[in-house]
């Protein structure tokens, strides 16, 4: 190669029952890459005479490339490992995407030039923002993601929440490089209709294949807090902290790894020390939530849910003390665990609202309530607020107001 847009990229896919619309704003994002192979992945699934149509298009002609193949049962490892297997034209590297993800234009660009740098690199990571703010269009959930990859050495495991596996060893890839931090490359924009019910059922598969999948644990124990199953929850992420608790000499090589996960620790026990206190049991979340920050002091959540817990608890000055240490210790950070609402000010003066009612406050708790509303904007912020009890909060100030027959400015 005499330069870096020599550099010939595939990218492969899976779909079925994808809208129409969909697709085409998919294959608009996907012009830069030199080849794109889809698999759909149901019988007679109406997008394989979609995309076929498509190829008819001189913009598609000998660069798009579809087959047809019923998954049974379904697995997305699966899936993506038969897609994969479609790639056939000689590419230095392959993306996977999903038909509701978005990739930017700068990054065929960006992704050729470091390829062409490190062409027998392992994994190059992009930024990935999975949740947008449905008004305002702005990430609200941003992490690393790594789909990368070369066409020989490379496959998919687990049934749900898969993951890209390498031989870096046997084929020599080595080195782990980064996109521009200051773009993000890829945009999830899902289907809302679809139902996330099925998850479960794969979760569970997954975790009985994998006694001691880390990552499997963690995404089931996610999947009951959505629906607000505090118990189960605890009862997927205490084998979790366990596996991660263990001795360096008794952990298997797949903890190990797991372990050197820079937030996994931390984001376990912040989890658990939520779902404690959903239960009512807060002596536990108060331990979790202290294990997380002692873990991770830079990262905020862990802070802001301790600081929480201590303005529910009447302990309103340990409240107000774990904020002036996030303050201090805290930095913004790029995680898919992280939750940027814990940095936004409503989340802040909320805490102190609750830390000045119960000193009797109940005024002042009122004037901090009324400048947080102020922050929460959109139509996502107040289901944040919400899910937060920031509303119920602001309720029992009012409350106390009207008993001392006290009115304030709305």
């Amino acid at each position: 190669m005499k330069n870096y847009k020599d550099v010939k990229i595939g990218v492969y896919a899976i779909s079925s029952g994808e809208p129409n619309e969909f697709i085409d704003r998919w294959l608009s994002s996907m012009r830069g890459a030199d080849y794109i192979w889809v698999l759909v992945t149901k019988l007679n699934d109406p997008n394989y005479a979609y995309f076929k149509e498509k190829q008819k298009l001189d913009e598609f002609k000998d660069k798009l490339f579809v087959a047809e193949k019923e998954i049974k049962p379904w697995r997305f490892d699966v899936a993506r490992n038969e897609s994969m297997a479609l790639v056939d034209k000689p590419c230095d590297a392959l993306i996977c995407t999903d038909i509701d993800e978005v990739l930017i234009e700068d990054f065929w660009d960006d992704y050729r030039k470091v390829v062409f740098e490190h062409p027998d690199f392992e994994r190059v990571y992009y930024k990935f923002a999975w949740k947008h703010d449905s008004e305002s269009g702005e990430p609200t959930t941003i992490f690393w993601y790594d789909k990368t990859q070369h066409v020989e050495g490379y496959k998919w495991f687990f049934a749900v929440h898969e993951a890209l596996l390498s031989e870096a060893d046997k084929y020599g890839y080595k080195g782990q490089y980064f996109l521009d931090e200051n773009k993000i490359y890829l945009h999830h924009y899902p289907d809302n209709k679809k139902t996330r019910a099925w998850y479960f059922d794969l979760l569970k598969l997954r975790n009985e294949e994998n006694e001691r999948d880390v990552y499997g644990y963690y995404y089931l124990a996610r999947e009951y807090t959505f629906y607000g199953d505090w118990l189960h929850s605890l009862k997927a992420l205490l084998p979790l902290y366990n596996l991660l608790s263990l001795p360096k000499e008794l952990k298997t090589p797949e903890v190990a790894r797991a372990s050197q996960d820079p937030f996994m620790y931390a984001a376990t026990c912040i989890m658990a020390g939520n779902s404690y206190a959903k239960l009512g049991i807060l002596d536990e979340a108060e331990k979790f939530f202290v294990k997380a920050i002692n873990a991770s002091p830079t990262l905020v959540d862990g802070y802001v849910c301790l600081a929480q817990l201590y303005a529910y608890s009447n302990r309103p000055q340990q409240s107000r003390d774990v904020l002036s240490q996030a303050q201090k210790n805290c930095k913004q950070l790029v995680d898919w665990r992280i939750r940027l609402y814990r940095w936004r000010a409503w989340k802040w003066l909320q805490i102190q609202a609750d830390a000045l009612s119960w000193e009797g406050k109940y005024e002042e708790a009122m004037q901090v309530m009324l400048k947080a509303e102020e922050d929460i904007k959109t139509t996502d912020d107040k289901a944040f607020a919400t899910a937060e009890q920031f509303y119920i909060d602001k309720a029992f100030i009012e409350k106390h107001l009207q008993n001392k027959g006290v009115s304030y400015e709305k």
